[in-house]
């Protein structure tokens, strides 16, 4: 027992004790993953009814044409077969716009963000040099040549396509033609010569959710977007041409030329992916508790240790008795704090969380300090002490950029302190 007594053996043993209560951290931040899985399933749950992630594509031409080859008989004689191939065909400009409209549904405590999008496109076709594109003008079913645009998700849309085809409205059903450039969207036959004009525009709405983009297949493709949204988050290959954000949301503008993208504008069979070339945006909220709450979690051991180093060393100044079970009952109330944390975030928000919980703790650290050590004074050093941490932690937090900067000074100062108390320390007993 003497041996344990000693500062080195004692200190040794509060270090173990804070190492061990890691434990009970690390199940708090499985607990904060599985709150966070929780979250995301009841979003999916919401946004599966109402329409998940909307990207257009097109519209474009499938145009069916026979292509001719030569079979060998078993005889030696030869005859000429057709396989059915398909082309198809990007338009020559296209025009869009979308004004989007998001909406905040619940499920419980959960909030999904969805939207309306009301889309406008118009553009116009060129047929291609069929020579160059390798297809004889004879062997194509001119009758079978569909206009096709992709949808990623059509429960999402309301109401019918209003869709004109030189000046012309055009029905459209369900379903592509193929899946060589998108899986799901709508088409229509179309009669067209050489000599047609293919003019198109079409308007639309359509539910859905975290996202909606577009896949610039026009040989020159303008694409407008507003939104009331504060946060937007631009995605794909393409950067806005130009981007206003304003105090009730923002207006973005983007401009891409078939110089900037890695497909043809026609093309026979599956040889590209155009829905690799993309941009759009994402509606989502940029704060998110359990990210937080998550990277709060990581600087449990930093609590824990600088807490513990305060109770020894009021022992080794002060002449103050801190049994192992006192030592377990502190670090216990220091990992409590993050359950706090997460399940008041859920209810208040993370700012409003933190306080309350930082709040509680200290206090209940305060007071229990006062008791254990029994000194008023050592209590409050205690508390300042968490005061201090938990507000260099939501400091840290806040900052983005500045994070890792503003945390390696925090620590160099920390680190100061120490050593600079630790000099009052006889290590050894007499």
């Amino acid at each position: 027992m003497k041996l344990i007594q000693k500062p080195m053996f004692k200190m040794l043993a509060v270090a173990l004790l804070a190492l061990l209560l890691l434990i009970p951290a690390e199940l708090i931040q499985n607990l904060i993953r599985e709150r966070e899985y929780t979250q995301e399933n009841a979003i999916n749950e919401m946004t599966s009814v109402w329409g998940g992630e909307q990207m257009l594509v097109g519209p474009y031409l499938t145009v069916p044409f026979d292509d001719p080859y030569t079979v060998t008989n078993s005889d030696g004689t030869e005859e000429i077969s057709y396989a059915r191939k398909y082309l198809y065909v990007l338009p020559e400009y296209l025009d869009g716009e979308v004004d989007v409209q998001p909406e905040t549904r619940k499920l419980g405590i959960y909030e999904a963000i969805v939207y309306r999008g009301n889309a406008n496109m118009q553009g116009e076709f060129k047929l291609p040099d069929w020579t160059k594109v390798g297809v004889d003008p004879k062997h194509i079913h001119w009758d079978k040549v569909t206009l096709n645009i992709g949808i990623s998700d059509l429960r999402g849309v309301e109401g019918a396509f209003d869709f004109k085809w030189n000046d012309t409205s055009l029905p459209l059903s369900s379903g592509l033609v193929t899946n060589d450039i998108y899986w799901s969207g709508v088409h229509s036959s179309v009669a067209i010569n050489d000599e047609d004009l293919l003019q198109f525009e079409f308007s639309t709405k359509l539910r859905g959710s975290r996202r909606f983009s577009v896949v610039p297949l026009g040989k020159q493709t303008t694409f407008a977007m507003i939104s009331p949204w504060v946060e937007p988050n631009f995605e794909g290959s393409f950067a806005t041409t130009k981007y206003e954000p304003t105090a009730d949301g923002f207006s973005a503008l983007w401009e891409v030329s078939h110089l900037n993208r890695n497909f043809p504008q026609s093309w026979v069979g599956k040889q590209y992916t155009p829905t690799k070339d993309y941009f759009g945006t994402e509606f989502v909220k940029t704060v998110d508790n359990y990210s937080k709450s998550n990277r709060v979690a990581k600087y449990a051991i930093l609590i824990i240790a600088l807490t513990f180093m305060v109770f020894y060393f009021s022992e080794l100044i002060k002449g103050a008795k801190v049994n192992a079970l006192q030592y377990v009952l502190v670090g216990l109330a220091l990992v409590l704090f993050y359950t706090l944390l997460l399940s008041f975030s859920e209810h208040i928000g993370f700012n409003a969380a933190y306080l309350v919980a930082a709040l509680m703790t200290v206090l209940m650290e305060f007071f229990y300090a006062r008791s254990v050590l029994s000194s008023t004074k050592l209590a409050t050093y205690v508390a300042a002490t968490l005061t201090l941490l938990y507000s260099f932690i939501f400091i840290l937090i806040q900052l983005k950029d500045f994070a890792l900067l503003a945390g390696s000074l925090g620590l160099f100062v920390i680190l100061a302190g120490i050593m600079f108390i630790s000099r009052q320390i006889k290590w050894e007993e007499e």
